[in-house]
């Protein structure tokens, strides 16, 4: 295992004492905990980000190409929305 050296606020590293002693851990290991943690996390927000977005350019193609072959009158995302929930209720 890697050893590192950190600096830190000592209210910080008085909490995070407090806090591995309640849990019944080391420093080092809630450290490691709220790190895994916290990467898990980040990587999970960023996902869910390049998500988002490619849903909203995929909704706005969807809805160029409904203008260009003159679906003035319906909202291809919501009728894509329409079918996947018909979809959902019939699995139960």
């Amino acid at each position: 295992m890697t050893k590192l050296n950190i600096s830190m606020p000592q209210e910080l590293l008085d909490e995070i004492d407090a806090e591995a002693s309640a849990l019944g851990l080391t420093r080092s290991g809630l450290i490691q905990e709220a790190s895994a943690r916290y990467v898990t996390q980040a990587r999970s927000d960023r996902e869910a980000e390049v998500r988002r977005l490619r849903i909203e350019a995929s909704a706005r193609r969807m809805r160029e190409v409904g203008q260009k072959l003159g679906l003035t009158g319906a909202d291809p995302v919501a009728l894509v929305a329409e079918s996947r929930a018909a979809r959902e209720s019939r699995r139960g």
